[in-house]
């Protein structure tokens, strides 16, 4: 189950309530057992420290919060008659706001706008969902952005769980919604349409930096394809296998890493044998501001932000700053004989302690220029290397991450259309 967090949680201690919603139907089979909007509760099981080598990378940069790791679980389901469904499960990842990266859209040599118009459609009702359940948990304003990032840069500071995380959970014990008669199979050997959009999740871990070109990859179905008569074509839990056919590793300068993987065959728990079934991704689930871009062929990358120059542009002004001192005659004072007065740029200071050592450093900045100019160089230093110099990002995409395949282009192999 994908379950995103209803609320924001400040972390104290275990046993504390949390609250989801799930943001993906679940099937069994051949239809939803679970619609979209149920909602959970659970707690928090326990809080586990972090590494030392975490602790101590925080500290270098000012920030002496605890970072404690929740464990989450979940105990009861809300079921579609509206009762509370009691459940084991154990719960993974913790992406913020997940969203889907969608592919750009393929040519048509010939112009067939029909053609276009149809597929946009599949590709549009795949979606909609997941922005049907994410439309319930508004995203934080910008008030409130700015506050959460106004409290990170604090030296110590609360930990939370943000609204709108987006945990895996899995069943630990089987659930009954009862018994029901199975939907009429379509026709043997009857395949969705050409240039469908199937929804399911991977299987297999992929990583641009380990993953080997020609490496085998398997994702299930999370949803049952039906024809226009609506007969069973493939069921939830059905197999889609294939391989890696491009892995690049992230280079210095900030290339980011790529990955592009196709899929080659399909075996339903139904069917004797697998079948051929060319797809590409069409879409897949990644964190907001990751920057996760897929190609027309579904080749995945991550696009280097626009803004990432700013910081550095910033450190360096700041730098400049902490370090420039103007000097002034003064000679107002009838008082006294006229002699030098030197100014300093408080706000360059600031900005240049906050850059080298967070918070506090905007605060010890103020009280000595060696001081400011240190810090100003080690954040300059820092953000400088991060931003312009450093190797790029890994494309990773971890087993259970929701994504869409979008088929080959092409005839028909059946008469066979997707509903």
């Amino acid at each position: 189950m994908r379950v995103a967090l209803e609320r924001r949680v400040a972390l104290h201690q275990a046993g504390q309530t949390i609250t989801g919603t799930l943001i993906e139907p679940v099937y069994v089979y051949d239809r939803i057992v679970l619609p979209v909007g149920s909602h959970l509760t659970g707690h928090i099981e326990r809080l586990e420290q972090p590494s030392k080598k975490k602790r101590t990378l925080a500290v270098v940069e000012g920030d002496f919060s605890p970072h404690p790791h929740p464990i989450l679980r979940f105990d009861t389901i809300v079921g579609p008659d509206g009762r509370g469904i009691p459940i084991v499960t154990t719960v993974k990842g913790g992406t913020l706001r997940a969203r889907p990266k969608t592919a750009k859209n393929r040519t048509n040599d010939a112009g067939d706008e029909e053609h276009a118009s149809r597929v946009d459609q599949a590709k549009e009702a795949v979606s909609a969902q997941a922005h049907e359940a994410l439309a319930l948990l508004k995203d934080p304003g910008k008030k409130e952005r700015l506050e959460e990032f106004a409290v990170n840069e604090l030296p110590y500071h609360p930990e939370f769980l943000a609204k709108g995380m987006v945990y895996d959970v899995d069943l630990l014990v089987p659930v009954s919604f009862g018994r029901v008669a199975a939907t009429d199979l379509a026709p043997n050997g009857s395949l969705p349409a050409p240039d469908s959009v199937l929804t399911a999740k991977l299987a297999t871990t992929i990583d641009s930096a380990k993953t080997q070109r020609g490496t085998p990859i398997t994702a299930v179905l999370t949803q049952p394809v039906f024809s226009a008569a609506h007969e069973l074509i493939l069921p939830e839990g059905t197999l889609l296998t294939g391989e890696v056919t491009l892995a690049k590793q992230a280079r210095l300068w900030h290339h980011n890493g790529q990955l592009r993987v196709l899929f080659e065959s399909v075996q339903s728990p139904v069917a004797v044998a697998s079948r051929p079934l060319h797809g590409s991704l069409y879409a897949v689930d990644a964190a907001a501001g990751s920057g996760i871009t897929l190609d027309e062929e579904g080749g995945t990358t991550i696009a280097n932000s626009k803004t990432r120059f700013v910081a550095p542009a910033l450190a360096l002004l700041a730098l400049r700053g902490s370090a420039h001192q103007e000097h002034e005659l003064d000679n107002d004072d009838p008082g006294q004989a006229a002699h030098l007065v030197t100014h300093s740029n408080p706000g360059a200071k600031a900005v240049g302690g906050l850059f080298g050592f967070s918070g506090i450093g905007a605060v010890l900045a103020q009280f000595s220029r060696p001081v400011a100019i240190g810090l100003s160089a080690v954040g300059a230093s820092r953000t400088v290397y991060r931003n312009v110099i450093a190797k790029g990002q890994e494309v990773t995409f971890s087993a259970d991450t929701p994504i869409q395949v979008r088929l080959a282009p092409g005839p028909a192999q059946q008469s066979n259309k997707q509903k």
